[in-house]
């Protein structure tokens, strides 16, 4: 029972549905993997994590498993006011344990977020009893405690995050005495919501991938300004993005991860992105940049990104970059530097530690000019300011939404947001996804999971924070496997075939944290609900204002796809993104073929079979246009093929609609292919066409034309889309 208990109190679940529906359970031995890595950081008490057996573990840990099991569940009954808790806005309430004996009045004292201060008495009567717990000789009760009738006429609480104390009685009591004090989080009942009558449209992309001249071999934020300044101009709301989270160990990418989904920090920029040519310090650099035309030349020419030699290049420009800030800029008392040492200062430790790490990695790569951490300070102003720019720069272009940013579900164990935070975070773990058809031993990503338990003592500090620097910079943010929110899939680290399991976290708490920081940053939440999806976590998302995410291909009814009519209304409907096939190698059916070249597919029988069942979908893909006006065959150019689609799937009944640049210019090479590492270069194809062909292509425009009128009316079409008359041509022209 011992045993079984702390298990549960950890978090370690017992059994899961999967993706055929069967339940599958775990006995208490294949769980002890996942609890040994959860106990790891735990001192007081310590384990013995020599004996993983079941027998083992409770012989040699029986005193720290009870002291455990009393910390995770007697001691909250015995604590007033948890340290941490929330309540809706519309109904402010708090949660109180008290003895069954005890039973008087309350003086309750609220500091809010703003330094408001409010006192009420509130008599015992008042309390609403709503759970007991019975620890031999005691009996705990715990209240649900209404504010509401307590405050004074006119006076009502505001949203935030305040400190809540509790006295009892007419005796002198200290308000500061432990467990008699905690934060109390006041959150909106649903996250930013768009207005009822918009149907806002987009499209996405790979910031990486983009080109042109005037980068340095890579996608950077100037691109993303003229791609702003361009779709602007077709009543474009939004451009989304893949996740721009700094990568880390910038000298060692050729070895590192460079997936964006497998970052260093979350809450850092990755300074790659930087345009030079804006950076302020530019204009002092010149004659360097012409010395390192030809350089820039070469790399801009490649149809992959070479990380390496773009980094050398960057880097060397920042270094410049950050001798004429040294020289000029700092200690001359001017805006510029006053705003870079604001910067410095509101990050705080969390900047600094990532930027000494930063340095430290470039010192052990022989890199000793990139090895001071103002450097990088210096690097991370710039990027904040260069994607705050973009933002403005898409509102003032009148894109309803502007960017939409996307924050990654875990970061790399070597990374900085770990290294930052060491207690946080199971080290001796790593997240992934449960065995499925698509991968029977299940996938496992290489990223570092939180700790439940330590989030909620803590505070949910660095979950806040984390939230928080993300959506500053955008007007809608998607949070990859939003899952996570209730569940993650653990792997122990070792032994490396060791089972996996889910390990479960506050999801309520969670949400009420996103719903608060969405209202304050006025920033739109959408949550990556694909895969294995528990319905109780559906409708928390769907009550709580979180728009679904959906994806053309997974958008079926038995053996047909559905109507536009029938898609989710709250969710954000993609035609593809980065794990699947782009539409040109889903109907040509390429991407089969390079999964067989890449023994993805086993076997030439297991391609036979993809191929036929590919057949059959496109026959249905066909059917499904055919519903809906568009009648094509077999053997119809692929141009008006896709010209077809955007039609139709843009009168989606999703409140969001978004379309790959990618697909818009008919990429056939896909950005990633799960379940490859080393056999296929992921995260490094770069789009076929420079931002100025797309800009000029007569097809696009056309395309681009098709999707404002679905989303829209002919009024608004002709009022938003200021081009020719060539955007009615449906065929992409090269």
């Amino acid at each position: 029972m011992g045993l079984e208990k702390l298990l549960y109190l950890q978090g370690v679940g017992a059994s899961y549905s999967d993706y055929s529906g069967r339940m599958v359970h775990h006995s208490q031995a294949e769980r002890l993997g996942l609890l040994a890595c959860l106990l790891a950081n735990c001192t007081q008490p310590r384990f013995n994590l020599d004996d993983l057996s079941p027998d083992g573990f409770v012989a040699a840990n029986g005193e720290a498993i009870a002291k455990r099991n009393f910390d995770l569940d007697v001691a909250p009954w015995q604590r007033p006011l948890a340290v941490f808790q929330f309540a809706c806005l519309t109904e402010p309430s708090f949660i109180l344990s008290l003895p069954s004996e005890m039973q008087v009045d309350l003086r309750v004292r609220i500091l809010t977020e703003g330094g408001t201060r409010l006192e009420m008495s509130i008599p015992f009567s008042a309390l609403e009893r709503v759970g007991d717990y019975y620890r031999e000789p005691h009996l705990y009760y715990r209240y649900r405690v209404n504010v509401t009738p307590y405050l004074t006429q006119g006076q009502s609480l505001p949203m935030g995050y305040h400190k809540l104390s509790v006295g009892f009685g007419k005796t002198a009591l200290d308000w500061q005495s432990e467990g008699h004090h905690g934060t109390w989080l006041l959150a909106p009942p649903k996250a930013k919501q768009l207005r009822e009558t918009d149907k806002p449209w987009g499209v996405s992309i790979a910031l990486y991938s983009l080109r042109s001249d005037s980068q340095w071999g890579i996608g950077d934020f100037g691109d993303l300004g003229a791609l702003i300044a361009w779709l602007g101009g077709y009543g474009c709301d939004f451009i989304q993005l893949n996740p721009l989270h700094a990568l880390g160990d910038s000298f060692n990418l050729e070895q590192a991860y460079i997936s964006p989904y497998s970052p260093s920090d979350r809450r850092r920029l990755n300074p790659l992105y930087i345009h030079i040519e804006q950076v302020p310090e530019a204009d002092e650099i010149a004659p360097l940049l012409q010395t390192l035309a030809l350089d820039r030349e070469r790399l801009n020419r490649d149809n992959w990104l070479d990380y390496p030699k773009l980094t050398q290049l960057k880097y060397r420009l920042f270094i410049a970059l950050y001798q004429v800030f040294s020289r000029d800029v700092l200690g001359s008392g001017g805006e510029r530097e006053q705003a870079f040492m604001q910067f410095v200062a509101q990050e705080g430790e969390a900047l600094s530690s990532f930027c000494q790490l930063e340095a430290d990695k470039a010192s052990a790569q022989g890199e000793q000019m990139a090895a001071d951490p103002q450097l990088h300070r210096y690097l991370q102003f710039v990027a904040h300011e260069q994607l705050i720019a973009c933002q403005h720069q898409a509102l003032a272009a009148g894109m309803s939404i502007g960017l939409i940013g996307d924050m990654a579900v875990g970061v790399r164990g070597d990374g900085a947001e770990v290294h930052h935070n060491q207690d946080a975070y199971c080290q001796q773990a790593s997240i992934g996804a449960p065995p499925d058809d698509f991968a029977p031993k299940g996938q496992n990503w290489g990223l570092t999971p939180p700790d439940p338990i330590a989030m909620a003592q803590s505070g949910f500090s660095h979950f806040i924070a984390l939230i928080r620097s993300n959506m500053r910079y955008y007007g809608a943010l998607r949070l990859d496997h939003v899952m996570a929110l209730l569940r993650l899939w653990w792997w122990p680290s070792e032994p490396e075939e060791a089972p996996g399991a889910y390990v479960y976290y506050p999801i309520d708490t969670l949400l009420a944290i996103v719903r608060l920081e969405s209202m304050r940053s006025n920033c739109v939440v959408i949550g990556e609900d694909l895969g294995i999806v528990p319905d109780e976590v559906r409708a928390k998302l769907s009550d709580g204002g979180i728009y679904a995410n959906e994806l053309f291909y997974f958008c079926r009814q038995g053996e047909a796809f559905k109507s536009p009519q029938e898609h989710r209304s709250d969710s954000l409907m993609m035609l593809a993104n980065h794990d699947v096939p782009t539409l040109l190698a889903w109907w040509s059916q390429s991407d089969l073929h390079l999964k067989r070249q890449l023994e993805l597919l086993g076997s030439d029988r297991a391609l036979e079979q993809a191929l036929e069942r590919r057949d059959g979908e496109r026959l249905q893909l066909l059917a499904w246009l055919e519903a809906n006006g568009e009648t094509l065959s077999l053997e119809e150019d692929y141009l008006l093929l896709l010209s077809a689609w955007v039609a139709v799937a843009a009168r989606s009944n999703s409140r969001l609609f978004s379309v790959q640049l990618a697909d818009l210019c008919c990429e056939r090479h896909g950005v990633n292919i799960p379940g490859t590492w080393q056999e296929y270069a992921n995260w490094q194809r770069r789009l076929p066409y420079s931002l100025t062909s797309l800009r000029q292509s007569p097809s696009i425009k056309g395309l681009l034309r098709r999707i404002v009128e679905g989303r829209s009316s002919a009024e608004a079409s002709d009022q938003y889309c200021r081009a020719d008359e060539r955007l009615r041509q449906p065929v992409f022209s090269r």
